[in-house]
């Protein structure tokens, strides 16, 4: 299991290319702020930065988007990125990321 907290709006990398941790079985995204969504771009990125997304949406305040569907990917063609925009993200109310 890995686990991020993303305190502000930038681009995330949660699995570098070739790296050996295993295969993800599911991905959860929770937006910890009480009122303010985030807006959340999930991809994997070649080695020519050509960006292909998983899921592109805007996440409430207090709620969770649990992905376990369709997440396998080539392990030494891609990185896992995030990028975070909007929203009220600081270091007491991150966007918690847990990647099984």
């Amino acid at each position: 299991m890995q686990t991020f907290n993303i305190t502000s709006a930038t681009t995330t990398t949660l699995r570098n290319i070739h790296s050996n941790a295993g295969s993800v079985k599911s991905i959860r995204l929770t937006n910890t702020h009480s009122t303010t969504a985030v807006t959340v771009d999930l991809f994997l990125e070649d080695s020519s930065s050509n960006k292909f997304y998983i899921v592109k949406t805007s996440i409430p305040g207090n709620t969770s988007l649990l992905l376990t569907e369709g997440l396998s990917y080539s392990r030494n063609t891609f990185t896992l990125k995030i990028t975070t925009t909007a929203g009220g993200l600081s270091t007491s109310v991150p966007l918690s990321v847990i990647i099984q």
